[in-house]
Order: structure tokens, then sequence, then C-alpha cells
């Protein structure tokens, strides 16, 4: 017992607890320098251009809605200035309470009075969110934060701002360390490998193959879950695992096989230490650890390093053999490629990133705004066909959720989630292939397309994935037409061409709008895909469909297996209706994008009547075909009968007339 209370031998190195911070949740990443998605980031060295705006309302009005924030930057109200001058019904519309108006009122007014040349006194702020306890006078945001005893993580970032030379470069230089690929990837490949862990398989369904039987808990949560809530409990959990107050080599070993990364010796970790602490103090930061995380497993993905349970090429039994089910590009095809489409108001830069630069992408960050003033840049990336380590690397770099990854990977239906401050988006597309002349019989292929997009208030990235259907979810009556090239991801050739427009409307907006292009050009599709089906149909009805032996054969087996087609379509049309719907709720969304919304639920509400009217029409149609072969049979059987009745009676003449009479 006295052994465990003693403190480490002095040999014995040790990483220093950091210190405090404000918030317990002390370390969200942001996707505006491609590290995760949340909007309150300590390591951030300059504010955002709406921040100051932002930090102001948050001190003010601490409880307000997220649907505040955004309305703040679609109406660009950036500076603190910018706030101040908001009147009342204004503030209104922002959709504050009563209190929080006349706070933020009066510390306009007192901002006023303070650029006059009239300071207020430090005894006139109150203790319970910086009000007057004795005057009118509200002080200035930096006033405020300068008589609180303790910071905020916002206003910790506020006077970061101020600060450059010290949190600005310690951030610059953590940036930096995070961009050195080269240096990771030999600490990964020395390193001895990780310990491997039981993992829990079944047998697959096809001969020969093992499948995880929970992809998410097995391999997603567990080796590639780097959320903040994971991130925060495995940095804690070291610091309990410590003897004393600095974390020991032996717990950051311990966290770091918790991810399935290599077993690391003192003088490794101490090279690591070395490159990613930034800190007077040579503490290890939250951030830090999460640095060190994020970038070794990259590394060991990029490397070859990380072994899977899963086969690439059927994932684990989920896909049938790759030729079958899986794009296979041409050597000119740009599917090969991830495309990466970076673009702000002025300008839309297109990058096609080949399998050579993929370390230099993943390992790096996007450039900063041209003028200091603008917002950050959108980035798009887009994927076209499922590459599992890809996957798994957009997963450790912008720290996506476990569920949507799995969702991916399992082309779940159509549906619309959010995950903290980001939002997923599966889609099930038909494209159409036939002409709409009704001069053939309608062809599609399905298309499943993934969306992730980062949320309020940047808004500023979007990952995309698209592959064709994999054979055990294909329910196309018929069978689809292969896309073995690719076409079905045209809509993505139309995005760019509008963002690469003189004076393209898309580039003025976030990822938000842009997600919302993608899905009205999903609907549009799907519209499209009704519309053949009615000009198909009027041309089938119009056709001779009777013969001698009954209906023609390929014009029955047409409108039957037309029936069968509507009701997959009418059934990816209610999928994408409440998408629709849910995404109309999220107040964040909806708060500039209204209209836009309502817009595509018209036109999926007309689709699915159409489908509905056209499932029916069918129906009749084999109905009324049915009446009509019954009539036409009817009337064979009275032409022949009569038929039968002459010869009859003529037989009858006859042999009265020339037979003997007796």
């Amino acid at each position: 017992m006295a052994a465990a209370e003693s403190p480490p031998p002095p040999s014995k190195p040790q990483l220093q607890r950091p210190k405090p911070l404000g918030n317990p949740k002390s370390f969200q990443r942001t996707s505006s320098d491609d590290g995760g998605w949340s909007w309150d980031d300590p390591r951030e060295g300059e504010l955002t251009s709406c921040s100051e705006a932002m930090d102001v309302l948050r001190v003010f009005a601490p409880n307000c809605k997220p649907s505040c924030l955004t309305r703040l930057r679609r109406e660009g109200i950036i500076t603190a200035d910018d706030f101040a001058g908001l009147d009342k019904e204004d503030l209104r519309e922002l959709g504050l309470t009563m209190l929080e108006r006349s706070r933020i009122l009066r510390w306009a007014k007192g901002r006023a009075d303070v650029e006059d040349g009239f300071t207020p006194r430090s005894d006139q702020f109150g203790p319970i969110g910086g009000c007057p306890t004795s005057s009118p006078m509200i002080p200035t945001a930096s006033q405020l934060f300068g008589h609180r005893e303790t910071l905020t993580r916002l206003e910790a970032r506020i006077s970061q701002r101020d600060n450059v030379d010290g949190e600005g470069a310690a951030q610059r230089l953590l940036d930096e360390a995070e961009q050195r690929a080269d240096f990771w990837i030999s600490i990964v490949t020395s390193a001895a490998p990780p310990r491997s862990k039981p993992v829990k398989k079944m047998i697959g369904s096809h001969p020969g193959e093992d499948e995880v039987s929970d992809l998410r808990e097995n391999i997603l949560e567990e080796l590639f879950d780097l959320s903040v809530e994971r991130v925060e409990r495995l940095y804690n959990d070291m610091l309990r695992n410590s003897i004393g107050p600095d974390i020991s080599f032996e717990a950051m070993r311990q966290g770091l096989d918790r991810c399935g990364l290599p077993d690391l010796d003192d003088e490794t970790l101490s090279r690591v230490l070395q490159v990613v602490n930034t800190s007077e103090t040579h503490r290890l930061e939250i951030a830090e650890f999460e640095a060190i995380l994020s970038r070794m497993k990259l590394a060991q993905l990029l490397s070859g390093h990380c072994r899977l349970p899963l086969d690439s090429n059927t994932l684990g039994g989920r896909r049938i053999v790759l030729g079958q089910s899986v794009v296979k590009p041409s050597a000119s095809s740009s599917a090969e490629h991830l495309v990466v489409v970076d673009y702000s108001v002025h300008a839309a830069k297109v990058s096609e990133i080949p399998k050579s630069k993929h370390r230099e992408f993943f390992f790096g960050h996007r450039k900063k705004p041209l003028k200091p003033g603008d917002p950050p840049l959108v980035r798009w990336v887009h994927m076209n066909g499922l590459d599992l380590t890809l996957l798994l690397a957009f997963t450790v770099k912008y720290a996506l959720h476990p569920l949507c990854v799995e969702d991916v990977i399992e082309q779940q239906n159509t549906k619309f989630d959010r995950y903290g401050c980001h939002y997923f988006a599966a889609i099930e597309q038909l494209c159409l292939v036939s002409p709409m002349d009704g001069s053939e019989p309608v062809k599609v292929h399905g298309r499943h397309v993934a969306i992730f997009c980062s949320g309020p208030p940047l808004f500023d990235t979007i990952l995309t994935v698209t592959e064709p259907d994999h054979d055990e979810k294909e329910e196309w009556p018929g069978g689809p037409v292969r896309d073995t090239i690719g076409a079905g991801d045209a809509w993505v050739l139309r995005l760019r061409q509008r963002l690469n427009a003189a004076h393209s409307r898309l580039r003025e907006r976030r990822a938000d709008f842009l997600m919302y292009q993608i899905l009205d050009l999903s609907a549009d599709e799907l519209v499209k895909v009704t519309k053949a089906y009615t000009t198909r149909l009027s041309c089938l009805e119009g056709q001779p469909h009777i013969c001698a032996s009954g209906l023609v054969p390929e014009w029955l087996d047409e409108v039957s297996l037309a029936q069968l087609q509507l009701a997959v379509v009418s059934r990816r049309l209610k999928g994408l209706q409440r998408l629709i719907r849910k995404l109309s709720e999220d107040p964040d969304l909806n708060a500039g994008l209204t209209s836009y919304v309502a817009d595509i639920r018209d036109h999926i509400d007309e689709a699915v009547e159409d489908a509905t009217y056209l499932f029916e029409k069918c129906r009749t149609i084999l109905d009324q075909s049915e009446r009509e072969l019954e009539r036409h049979e009817g009337h064979c059987r009275q032409v022949a009968d009569d038929e039968l009745n002459s010869r009859v009676f003529l037989l009858t003449v006859a042999t009265a007339i020339f037979a003997p009479m007796h």
C-alpha cells in the first residue's frame, strides 16, 4: 500500500497534466481545418469571420437556439459592431427572449458611450452574466471578459485573438506537426504491431467468408472512433491510470492500444511529444493527444499497416464479387481519383487527388481565405465508388460518427440524421437510362449516395460517396442496367459546372445549400423516371396487344413488369419524402432553406402521386385487357358457332333435296 502511494522514481519520464479548462468538454475539432466538425475549438488561433458577433451573442444569450447563430451568419452579421447596430425588432426576429434583448441593447448602449469617451467603473458590473447592479451601463465584451475570475471557453477564444504570438503561434506549430506525414508513417512502420484483439465473427452467407457480426461495435467504434467524447474519455482514463499529477508513458501506451495503435517505447513516445508539444510548460494538452491519435491512425491506414477483419472487395461478405457490383473505372475516368472542390464567393478550385497524393491530402489542411474578413473556404470531397481504406481515413480525418459510416458500408435505405453538429443523409437514387419519348421500355440503374455535411455555424465541409446498389440490395424487378462507367454521377459534373460559372449563386452559399442541391437533383431523377413511365404506358395502351392466341406475350410481360417497378419507384420516393420532412424540422437548416426545401417537397409529393396513379393504371390496363380478351374470345366462339350452324343448315338443306324419298 505504501509503495502504491510513493511518488514515481525521478528517472521515469512523465507527461504533465494540462491546465484545467472552464468547460469539461475542452476540446472539439472544427471542419475549417479538416480536423472534425464542431464550432467551438480552443485550438483555433484566429477567430472566424463570424465569431465576434456570435461570441457576444453566446455571452449575453447563452441559452439561445442554434437557429439564432445560423441566422447571424446568413444575414452577414459578422463583427461586434454589426451586432451592436441591431434594434429591438431585429433581435426579436433572431428569436431572443425579452431578457436577452434587454441585455444586448443595454450592452450596445454602453458600448456606444465607451466609444464617446465614457468608461464605466469596474464596480458597475454585477456577478451574473455581466449585468450591472447599480448602473444601466453594460461593458463591452472585451471589458466583461477582463473582469471575470474564470474564462469560459468562448471567452478564452476571444482572448486568443489578442495573443496571436502565443496561442496562435502554438496552433500553427501543431498544424505543422500534423502535416508531417513521413514522420508519422515512420513512427507506425517502425513500431511493434498493435496487440491483437479478439473479434466476434460468424460464418458468412457465402462459402469461405467470415463476416464480422457487429461492424460498428467491433471495428468502427473500437478502432476508428475519434469523436470528441471518445478522445476526452481516453484522456481522462490516462490521467486516472497515472500515479501522481502527470500522465505516465505506460498510461499513454494503454490509451493508444485501446485505439488499435502500435506499442511505442519510451524513446519513441518522447520523440512524438517533442513534435506535437507547443506549450512552454511542456504539458500534453488534449488537442495534442488528439493530434497523436488521428495522425497515427491515418499513418496506419495509408501505409497499409492497419489490418482489418474485412475483405476490402466484399466487405466481409456484405458485397458480391468486385466485378459484379462495384464500378471499375477506366484509365481516363475521374472515378479513380478523389475529387476535391474548394470554393468561396470569388472562385472555385477543382482538384483530382490520385493515389500518389493521398498522404498529402489526408495529412494536410485546406488553405486559409484570401481575405481576412472572408469566411472559411467550403470544401466538397467526392468519392466515386467505395474504397474501405479511404472511407476509414475520412472517418478519422473528419471524426465521422460510426453509425454514419456503418450506414455507408451497409448501403442504408434513404434516411436523414443529425449527429452532434453535422448531418448525414443516405439516398437510394434511380437514374433513367432509356429515352423519355416512350419508344423503348423504361430502363434505370440504381445508385447509393451518402452525404456528410458539417453543421452550424460554418457549414464549410461536405463529403459525398456514391456507388452502385450492390447485388444483395438490388430489388429492381427484371434486373437493373449495370452502370459500368459511373454515368449515374452526372449530377456531380453538373454541380461542378455550376460552381465554376462566372456568377455562381451556388458559391455564394455554404455546404448546406450544396447538400440541398444534391437532394434536389436526386428528386429530379426520380421525377424523370415517373415521367418516362407515363409516356411509355400511354404508348403501350395504343398498341394492339390481342392476337388470335390471346394477349401478346411481350406486351403483357412489359406491363406486368412496369407495375412491379413502379412499386419500387414509389417506395424510394416515399423514402425521399420522409428525408425532406425530417430535414425541414431542423431549425438550423430550415432557417435559410425554407422555400427551397418546400420546392423539393412539392416535386416529390407530385411524383409520389404520379407513381401511385401509374401503378393503378397498370392494374387497370391489365384488368381491361383481360376483359377485352374475354370479349374477344366470346366473339370468336360466337363466330365459330355461327359458322358451324351455317354448315349444319347447308348440310340439312342438301340432304333434304338430294336424299331419295321413301
